[in-house]
């Protein structure tokens, strides 16, 4: 298993967040937990306009807060802020309802020692799935191992080198790390880690199993047909802010 040696990388890990106070430190204690060398970590909250008390409950005084109200509806320009904050050499944005694994940071480290490899994702699963999630999380495991574009929610990294070469996270108002994963290909390969993230399935849970899968189907479709996704924007964020 790879191992830290003194002057490695730091990974800075940069979290955006709107209105998840019920989620964050959980999150930020979580990946410390999980971490071979939490000293190697570093974390970046970069929010965009929380009205729940998400800034204020961060208890770690270490970490990096900014406030940023005007990226509301525009997660790509808060990986964006959080990236040119970053002091580390390896980059790994992380959704706020999104559990790594044990050991991740050496995880990520190995897969770079491929110089052929620029960045990667995790394998996703969901918290406590139930049937319906069980397969959709089989399907969507099926889907990225042949298109190759990781969602956001797979806890995406890369080389700061890397994403500063290609400008950072695309400008797209949907389906960012999609458009992301598609500029870092170009840069060359991405790895898959197994064992994988567990996410919230609150979209689900609170929006409706069949109407989730379906508007995500569609998206699905348009990116990989080479159509706009970015139109759908405020029906997706909407939909989803307005439940936190």
């Amino acid at each position: 298993m790879a191992t830290y040696k003194k002057g490695d990388s730091l990974i800075s890990i940069v979290i955006p967040t709107l209105n998840e106070v019920a989620n964050l430190n959980q999150t930020i204690e979580y990946t410390n937990s999980q971490s071979a060398h939490p000293e190697r970590m570093e974390f970046i909250v970069v929010d965009s306009g929380s009205d729940d008390g998400t800034m204020e409950s961060i208890q770690d005084t270490e970490i990096l807060v900014f406030s940023k109200p005007e990226f509301v509806l525009k997660k790509y320009q808060s990986l964006n802020y959080g990236l040119e904050k970053a002091s580390g050499d390896l980059v790994l944005f992380l959704d706020a309802d999104t559990l790594l694994p044990k050991h991740f940071d050496l995880s990520i480290v190995k897969a770079l020692e491929n110089e052929e490899v620029v960045g990667g994702a995790f394998e996703f699963a969901f918290r406590k799935p139930d049937v319906k999630l069980s397969i959709l999380t089989l399907v969507n495991r099926i889907r990225y191992r042949l298109d190759k574009a990781y969602y956001g929610d797979q806890a995406i990294f890369a080389r700061k080198a890397t994403l500063n070469l290609i400008s950072g996270v695309p400008a797209e108002a949907l389906m960012e790390a999609a458009y992301l994963c598609k500029a870092l290909r170009k840069q060359g390969k991405l790895a898959l880690i197994k064992p994988g993230i567990r996410t919230s399935p609150r979209r689900f849970n609170e929006h409706g199993f069949f109407k989730v899968v379906w508007f995500d189907f569609n998206m699905f479709i348009r990116f990989n047909l080479g159509l706009p996704v970015s139109g759908y924007a405020n029906k997706y964020w909407s939909k989803n802010l307005n439940n936190r």
